[in-house]
């Protein structure tokens, strides 16, 4: 390693994209589940994790293609969005981009202060503040520190979905039922969630530039990033199904309620922390898109990407937010398609002919169309 502040080590890199998909979305997938079925759950995880794995090698390969540390906005503009029309275009998906990050940003922090407010019984809006300092302080000192702070967040995750998890198994009422199996438009609803809950693709330029020193380690940070968001997924649906006496919507409700009251701390220590570390990906990640596009400093790009998100959950603007909810999965579910053509542009003129990693076979236009039907599946998913 160099030693440069913003080299990452693998496991950092590898939280970092684990921290941006892990968030509400694994809770609401098991609700989903269990109108779906567990066959038909295990099997879209799969399809699932294929196709987003597809989706974020693709962008790992146009930023070494491209030999500069540079965010998809960038990249976007660089290879797709060309031309006049093309530079309008890039501003528009550039607001909307940043519009929609600050809407998740705020969710979180609405979300966090509810916590707060449930375990420790204080005021509403000092939970909310105590979740901005303790998520923006982070990033205020950059790559380093959230991918430290990611690092440390994932194991405590992880030992919290373990500890639930030895409990629900002791409960002599758990129980899998592997025999119900849904329709269609249930299968596409869980899609749906389970693809939301990979979506990662704005952090990998973070993982890409802490792992400058060794350019390799990229593509595999991702496939363990993603892969420990899977693992996390098979967790929480398999315990959250078996110990519920009803699976609810939100799923740790149901689940630490059935293994008992004094779990329920463990349960909203894990939607806190998961909170967190998708708040201190997304705005590191909006952060930088700001200061690449606008030519901001670090400080005033920090500001900028944190402080309306406190604002907005000061406003109490439920109805607005759970619109920006929607606008943000919509452009997500945009932005990946809008990756294909791109990927093949940077291919064609990328800088870097002779990158340090390609996609090889998996670039083939069969797996790029196998992408963009799956996403394509996603936006129905997300409709029904």
């Amino acid at each position: 390693m160099t030693g440069d502040k913003k080299d990452l080590t693998f496991f950092e890199a590898t939280a970092i994209v684990t921290g941006y998909g892990v968030g509400a979305g694994i809770m609401a997938v098991p609700y989903l589940a269990s109108l779906s079925g567990l066959i038909p759950l295990l099997g879209l995880l799969v399809i699932g994790y294929g196709i987003s794995l597809l989706l974020h090698l693709m962008i790992v390969e146009m930023m070494m293609r491209d030999d500069e540390t540079t965010q998809l906005v960038e990249l976007l503009g660089k290879y797709l969005f060309r031309g006049t029309i093309g530079k309008i275009f890039l501003w528009i998906f550039f607001v909307l981009i940043a519009v929609a990050f600050v809407g998740t940003l705020t969710i979180y922090i609405v979300g966090g202060g509810e916590i707060l407010n449930e375990i420790i019984g204080i005021p509403l809006w000092v939970g909310e503040i105590i979740v901005y300092l303790l998520a923006a302080a982070v990033v205020f000192f950059g790559l380093k520190v959230v991918g430290i702070s990611e690092k440390y967040a994932i194991l405590a995750i992880t030992l919290v979905v373990l500890c639930l998890t030895i409990l629900s198994l002791r409960l002599p009422t758990f129980s899998l039922d592997f025999a119900t199996v849904g329709g269609v438009k249930e299968g596409l609803a869980l899609f749906g969630m389970i693809m939301f809950s990979f979506w990662s693709f704005f952090s990998v330029p973070q993982a890409v530039e802490g792992l400058q020193w060794n350019k390799k380690l990229a593509p595999k940070a991702v496939v363990y990033g993603i892969g420990i968001t899977f693992v996390f997924i098979v967790f929480v649906s398999l315990m959250a199904m078996g110990a519920s006496k009803e699976v609810t919507v939100i799923a740790i409700l149901g689940w630490t309620e059935a293994i008992g009251p004094m779990v329920k701390i463990l349960g909203s220590i894990f939607i806190l922390l998961a909170m967190l570390t998708s708040f201190w990906s997304v705005s590191l990640a909006l952060s930088v898109v700001l200061q690449e596009r606008l030519g901001w400093g670090e400080r005033l790009a920090w500001v900028i990407a944190t402080v309306p998100s406190l604002i907005l959950a000061f406003s109490g603007l439920t109805g607005f937010l759970g619109f920006l909810r929607f606008t943000g999965g919509v452009i997500a579910i945009l932005a990946a398609i809008l990756m294909v053509p791109a990927y093949l542009s940077t291919k064609k003129r990328g800088v870097n002919k002779n990158p340090e990693w390609t996609m090889g076979v998996f670039g083939h236009w069969i797996f790029l169309a196998i992408v963009i039907i799956g996403y394509i599946l996603t936006a129905v998913g997300n409709s029904v």
